[in-house]
């Protein structure tokens, strides 16, 4: 019986300690929205948020043919200085939270386009201050 109890109190904090080692743990996934005319900071850089181009997307209580599209003016700033203008399409063949566009890298952080907000319905149209842009930052 002693033989019993040692063994099994040898065994099990080895069996324990054996399963902590084996833990990974994914990078973290930081999602920030953007609204329009706001800007956001990444150490020496700047994404702003300029405005929508476009928003032909499928109401979401609607059902469509083609999916839609939305387009997106964004404006990267370094140290305050405008040093690109960029414009992003989101849809199902364009940008998706399946299929994100990279908009900057910044010391081992990457920002990704993610989504625009909200999605159109077929009873309310959206203002453009109600509209932000979700970054995903690696």
């Amino acid at each position: 019986m002693k033989l019993t109890l040692l063994l099994f109190l040898f065994v099990m904090p080895c069996t324990l300690l054996h399963a902590q080692d084996s833990i990974q743990v994914a990078t973290p996934k930081i999602i920030t929205e953007l609204s329009i005319g706001k800007s956001t900071d990444f150490d020496a850089k700047n994404i702003k948020f300029i405005a929508i181009k476009e928003d032909s997307r499928c109401p979401s209580d609607v059902t469509c043919m083609w999916a839609g599209q939305v387009t997106a003016l964004l404006e990267i700033y370094s140290k305050g200085t405008l040093i690109e203008k960029k414009e992003f399409i989101f849809g199902s063949d364009a940008i998706n939270p399946d299929h994100m566009k990279e908009i900057l890298v910044v010391d081992q952080k990457t920002v990704y386009a993610y989504t625009i907000r909200p999605h159109p319905t077929s009873k309310q149209q959206i203002q453009p201050s109600e509209y932000y842009l979700e970054l995903l930052i690696q």
